[in-house]
């Protein structure tokens, strides 16, 4: 859940749909909701419209000499929606192929998956999809779909982002192998002291 979470926090801040391509960006998810009754654990978060702009608010009130935050700003300010189902299953196989089929179905040819991840050992699938805007310099949607076998979680983000914000935020979000081992090993050495 927190590797789901950092990927939602990222892209959140990341990605978004374009002003022309709003309706095609936002995946409807109410379908999901039946299986509320089933899950130990549910997070719904519909953040559009006022509540969105009270969050870009708390941003502009951020430090203003902070490089990432003024990006974060630019972001903010184009985005239309943040949207999240997430249903966490005390046993597996409390979803069915159909539930995730009936996201999964709305996504038409303009939208490219740039993410596919498979384990077979945990029977994990996650997959992130994008939706660019009709010049392509712009993201327009992002849906990140993570099935496991006791957990189902959903992102849909809708806004207006250019590519090479994005780009220029990845490093705050992505941690590569080399950045991972050298925090093991800090707080190994740390440990030992």
């Amino acid at each position: 859940m927190k590797r789901v979470m950092g990927m939602i926090v990222g892209l959140a801040l990341c990605c978004a749909a374009a002003r022309g391509y709003g309706q095609d960006a936002k995946i409807q998810l109410d379908s999901l909701n039946k299986l509320s009754d089933k899950a130990a654990r549910v997070t719904d978060v519909t953040l559009d419209g006022s509540l969105l702009q009270f969050a870009v608010n708390m941003i502009e009130k951020a430090d203003d000499g902070d490089e990432d935050v003024a990006q974060l700003k630019s972001i903010m300010k184009n985005l239309k929606g943040i949207y999240v189902k997430s249903f966490e299953f005390d046993e597996a196989s409390q979803y069915s192929k159909a539930d995730v089929e009936s996201v999964r179905s709305q996504i038409t040819a303009r939208w490219t998956k740039i993410v596919q991840s498979i384990d077979k050992r945990s029977n994990e699938h996650d997959e992130i999809y994008l939706l660019k805007s009709g010049s392509g310099e712009h993201v327009a949607g992002v849906l990140i779909l993570v099935a496991e076998p006791k957990e189902l979680t959903v992102v849909n983000i809708v806004g207006d982002v250019p590519v090479e914000k994005i780009s220029s935020l990845e490093h705050h979000f992505v941690i590569n192998d080399r950045d991972s081992g050298k925090k093991q090993k800090k707080e190994k050495s740390h440990d030992e002291e």
